[in-house]
């Protein structure tokens, strides 16, 4: 879609996505200088009182459009508030949405979950000969290649198929018939199609390629692609593709703040374990996800291109702490889907030369005069978790502010 003058901060960045996420729109990854600062290149641990202190002192230049949380789980267990500032008011969320849809998918799906692309007959198949259709329905991958159809074909072949008689139907109903997102419907500013059969070119051009696929095998098509819906309960499984693990979905998603990933993970979790494959049927499940781990939420996307989407820096805190919380496969998969400070994604410029470097791993959030940063900072037995939310500051400041804080949090130890 073409973004709302309020999203028009988020500029496109492929330098630093994934080779699995090629499609899609990326928050602009920063840059700041707050490496040649002293105080942000010092290394001495800092107590709970020095934190709180210079934690208040920052807060207080970032003004009152902006919140903070900081707590500390030592890995003995329990958790510990280290500081708060207007921590239980809500603001906008920018891309810190991406964490209630990443997370929610994580434990919905499993670390091993896969979205599957799958082949089916729709009529008998005797002799190597399918009389009827076979139908290519889409599974909501976002990542969904020519390669994958051309493997796709290859098991249609393995699954006795030699020839089939009637049409190739390709079926995007996985997902509703709303291709963007719902502020403006457009889907230009994803750089991707939000269908549930998502492939360059559009979901016949995926029929197409994938007659070409099964020609090359050998298997004679006789008719052409049409759109349709599978007949699921007179359909039979022939083969099936599947994406990227869950864990891998959602690192493609956060390091790179892909739009298009998020905005389709949605869709997945409504269509999966919802009503639908709409945004707001995944939005019915996410929000009680996250109600039930503490964080109330008001989204109306799952990117954070809305300006309306909302939460608290205590309840994006507590949906943190929850997810540390998790069979440890599940906790593993999450922190390694958030950007390394100085290292990786929308943070790879930013706390260079700091203690946050290598150290604290969290999501950023940018819209015009929104900045945000949630995550984690781990040392010394202890995980720093911390939520911040920024508004009404222009993005330089709030990102020295945020690089900063992220930096002092780093260095605490009890």
């Amino acid at each position: 879609m073409r973004a709302p003058a309020a999203v028009l901060a988020s500029a496109v960045v492929l330098a630093l996505v994934p080779a699995s996420a090629a499609a899609g729109t990326f928050e602009r990854a920063a840059k700041t200088p707050i490496a040649t600062s002293a105080s942000a290149t010092a290394r001495t641990a800092v107590s709970t009182g020095s934190l709180g202190a210079a934690l208040g002192k920052l807060m207080r230049g970032a003004g009152s459009g902006s919140s903070a949380w900081v707590a500390d789980v030592p890995s003995s267990g329990g958790q510990v508030k280290l500081f708060s500032r207007r921590a239980g008011k809500r603001r906008k969320l920018a891309s810190n949405t991406k964490l209630f849809t990443t997370s929610t998918a994580l434990v919905k799906f499993g670390p091993t979950g896969r979205l599957s692309t799958t082949a089916w007959n729709t009529g008998t198949l005797l002799a190597g000969q399918l009389s009827g259709d076979l139908v290519l329905r889409g599974g909501g991958d976002p990542t969904l290649s020519s390669s994958g159809l051309a493997t796709l074909a290859s098991r249609v072949k393995a699954a006795g198929v030699s020839q089939i008689t009637g049409h190739v139907v390709y079926d995007e109903s996985f997902f509703d018939s709303m291709r963007g997102v719902p502020e403006t419907g457009v889907s230009g500013g994803l750089g991707g199609t939000l269908s549930g059969l998502t492939y360059p070119g559009g979901a016949k051009k995926a029929a197409e390629d994938f007659v070409a696929d099964l020609k090359q095998r050998g298997i004679t098509v006789s008719s052409t692609v049409r759109s349709g819906e599978l007949p699921k309960a007179t359909s039979v499984l022939l083969a099936s593709f599947g994406s990227p693990t869950m864990a891998e979905l959602i690192q493609d998603t956060n390091v790179p703040s892909n739009n298009f990933f998020a905005e389709t993970l949605l869709k997945d979790i409504g269509a999966t374990f919802g009503s639908g494959g709409s945004t707001a049927a995944g939005l019915n499940v996410v929000k009680p996800f996250a109600a039930a781990r503490g964080a109330q939420l008001k989204a109306e996307d799952g990117s954070g291109l809305s300006t309306k989407n909302r939460a608290a820096p205590a309840g994006v805190g507590r949906l943190l702490v929850s997810m540390l919380k998790e069979p440890a496969a599940v906790s593993a998969a999450w922190t390694n889907s958030l950007a390394i400070a100085g290292q990786t994604g929308t943070l790879a410029r930013r706390m260079r030369g700091t203690a946050a470097a290598g150290i604290c791993r969290a999501k950023t959030g940018t819209l015009n005069g929104v900045s945000a940063l949630s995550g984690y900072c781990f040392s010394s037995g202890h995980t720093k978790v911390f939520s911040l939310l920024m508004g009404k500051i222009s993005d330089a400041r709030a990102h020295l502010i945020e690089d900063k804080i992220a930096a002092i949090v780093a260095r605490y130890s009890p």
